[in-house]
Order: C-alpha cells, then sequence, then structure tokens
C-alpha cells in the first residue's frame, strides 16, 4: 500500500507542470514590480510639488549644517498632511490591486492543480470571484490590524516607561513582547484565510462555509498540515540560508570584481531566490489541495483495475496440440 504523502504530491505536481509556479510568479512580481513604479513616481511626484525659493538654495550652499537643516525645514514645512494624504491613497489603491491580483491568480492556479492531478472540477459559479475577494480582503484587513497593533505597542511601551520610569531595556522587552503576540496572530489568521482561499476555489464555497471548512480541516488532518508546512518551511529557510550565504560571498569579492558585477550577480541571486520561493509557494499549494481532496485521490488509486485475462483463463492461451508442449512420446523414426 502507497502511503499518502502530500509533500511529494505537490513537489511532483509543480516539477511536472512549471506553468502552475509560472503563474504563481507572474501575479505576485506584476503586484511587486506596480509596488516599486508606484512608489518611486510618488516620490518623484512629491519632491517635485515642493517649493525651493533661493534663499533655500543659498543656505544648501553654504554647506554648513546648521544652515542645510534650516533650509530643509523650510522646503518640508506644511507638506507633511499632503504627503500623509498621498500615501494613504496610494496603500489604498495598492491594496485593491494586490485583492484583485491575488483572487483571480488563486483562482487559475488551483484550477490547474485539480486538472493536473485530475482530479473533477465542478463548474464555476458566479460567487467564487467575489468569495475570493471577500477572503483577501480579510487578509488585507488582517495586515492592517497587525499594523496598527505594532504602533499601538510602540505607544504602549512608551506610555509604560514614561509612568513606571523603568529602564529603556525593559520598556523594549514590552514592545517585544507585544510585536510577537501581534506577529503571531497575523500568521495564523493569515494562514488560515488562505487556506479558506483553496477551499473556495477546490470545493466551490462560499467565504463563510470556506473558513469553517478550513477550521475543520485543521481539526481532523492536524499532522498533514503541520507537517506539510513544516517540510516546506523547512526547505525555503534552507533556500533563504544559502542565498544568504552566496550574496555574502559575492559581496566578500567586491574589491577584486568591478562593483558593477558584484551588483549584477547580487540582483541575479535575488531573481533566482524569488523563483524558488515562488516555487516552493506552488508546490505547498498543490499539496494542500492533495490534502482537501485526499478521499478522491484515494478512490482514483484504489479504482484502477488490471487488464481482463484472455478469455479462458492463462491456459486458453497455449495450443495443446504444439508438439513441443505435449505430454505424448514422440514415434521413433
Amino acid at each position: 500500500m502507497n502511503s499518502f504523502s502530500p509533500t511529494s504530491h505537490g513537489f511532483r505536481i509543480a516539477s511536472r507542470r512549471p506553468s502552475i509556479a509560472l503563474a504563481e510568479i507572474a501575479w505576485r512580481w506584476s503586484f511587486v514590480a506596480a509596488v516599486w513604479v508606484l512608489g518611486v513616481m510618488f516620490l518623484f511626484e512629491y519632491m517635485d510639488s515642493l517649493t525651493v525659493t533661493t534663499a533655500d538654495r543659498l543656505l544648501l550652499a553654504t554647506r554648513q549644517p546648521v544652515l542645510i537643516s534650516r533650509a530643509i525645514h523650510r522646503i518640508f514645512r506644511g507638506s507633511a498632511f499632503r504627503f500623509t494624504e498621498a500615501g494613504v491613497l496610494l496603500a489604498i489603491g495598492l491594496a485593491i490591486l494586490w485583492i484583485a491580483l491575488a483572487s483571480f491568480g488563486r483562482a487559475a492556479t488551483v484550477d490547474a492543480v485539480i486538472d493536473e492531478l485530475g482530479l473533477f472540477r465542478a463548474k464555476k459559479t458566479r460567487a467564487l470571484i467575489p468569495s475570493l475577494l471577500a477572503v483577501n480582503f480579510l487578509r488585507a484587513a488582517v495586515t492592517l490590524a497587525a499594523l496598527t497593533g505594532v504602533v499601538g505597542a510602540m505607544l504602549i511601551a512608551s506610555s509604560f516607561w514614561a509612568s513606571t520610569h523603568v529602564s529603556a531595556a525593559d520598556s523594549s522587552r514590552v514592545f517585544f513582547l507585544i510585536v510577537f503576540f501581534v506577529w503571531l496572530a497575523w500568521v495564523v489568521l493569515n494562514w488560515m484565510l488562505s487556506l479558506s482561499a483553496i477551499f473556495i476555489v477546490a470545493e466551490r464555497t462560499k467565504g463563510l462555509t470556506a473558513i469553517g471548512d478550513a477550521v475543520h480541516l485543521c481539526q481532523h488532518e492536524p499532522g498533514a498540515l503541520l507537517s506539510t508546512g513544516a517540510l516546506f518551511g523547512i526547505a525555503h529557510l534552507g533556500a533563504f540560508v544559502a542565498a544568504s550565504g552566496m550574496g555574502f560571498m559575492i559581496l566578500g569579492a567586491m574589491g577584486s570584481l568591478p562593483a558593477g558585477l558584484v551588483w549584477l550577480a547580487q540582483a541575479v541571486l535575488i531573481f533566482l531566490y524569488c523563483a524558488l520561493a515562488d516555487f516552493l509557494y506552488a508546490a505547498r499549494l498543490a499539496a494542500y489541495v492533495s490534502i482537501i481532496r485526499r478521499e478522491e485521490l484515494h478512490t482514483r488509486s484504489t479504482s484502477v483495475e488490471m487488464p481482463p485475462l484472455p478469455s479462458g483463463g492463462v491456459g486458453a492461451s497455449v495450443d495443446r496440440d504444439e508438439l513441443i508442449l505435449s505430454d505424448a512420446p514422440l514415434p521413433a523414426s
């Protein structure tokens, strides 16, 4: 009897059909590229909106730290609200873009995994994309809540330090303790919602039902989920350690190699690491799909029948009149 291994299923599917990993890379890298482009444009537009007078230029040209700081204060004065307002609008736009890309990307990758496994795929319903949008909106809201929790941790630690006059080290411990619990809650909720998104596509369930199904799966298949997550986490950690080691080795060769070549090698190394990380994510996605549809996979594997034997049994294909197989002795010549 073959043992069921979701991890091997995931690696086999991701290796056999690279388009799944490429689709995952496509939507993730598209979002990262949009973040970089819009972020750089935002900074340039903000800097272009600042007013620099002739007096400010003269102060900057003096090369005196006090006068330069005075000029910078005059240039940026009154622009904090404009910067904050534009930053909030940019963050909202990027969040909407991520929700849309993550929803359509998850629908495409999970459907491809189901096709590769040869499983039954239900007909698409109108609630598929809206349910994915709702779940990914919850993921974005959880991320925003986590960032708010980090800011709250800073305020709590500052208030604790001001009211009790403890040392800065004790106040920092309070801050990092709160941040750790905030991070732990974010990791658990984000993972649960991402698993719910897989249920929406694989089982064609709605948002709240998918979250309940994800909780039900965690109760009945904790070993498979933990082992799969741990193995892929170890593989990701190994890739990160290897990439970091190679990056430090490349930086160590900066004195003997041209600086442009070193930075090019670093960029290539970062791209390779990100591609490998997305490949591991796609393989883990396939492993989760195999856990969710485990019963159907088991049914398909056990329903494979051997080809039927020829009619009449095994001996029906043997010609009894053949002399070499006859029991009667040959006549003397």
